[in-house]
């Protein structure tokens, strides 16, 4: 089996979305650009940017977002602020 990465995305207008089965994702914030693949080291941080999350299928897309991160054990997850 393939490796990949279970992403969850948490915001207070939609609650939680999970995504299974994502190879990629790809930051692209103020201060810094970031990629993440399976088995990445562990990291969080914050994000003033835009987000893609890759599968082998499709790529989702979020731009222009304000949030926090934590990758560990290849599980990805995003808390979105909403002002």
């Amino acid at each position: 089996m393939e490796a990949s990465i279970k992403v969850k995305i948490f915001t207070l207008s939609t609650g939680l979305e999970i995504l299974e089965g994502v190879k990629i994702i790809r930051i692209k914030s103020k201060n810094y650009n970031l990629l993440i693949m399976p088995d990445y080291m562990p990291i969080l941080g914050d994000v003033q940017g835009n987000i893609d999350f890759e599968n082998t299928d499709e790529t989702r897309s979020l731009t222009n977002i304000n949030a926090y991160y934590v990758n560990s054990n290849n599980e990805f997850s995003l808390i979105i602020r909403e002002d």
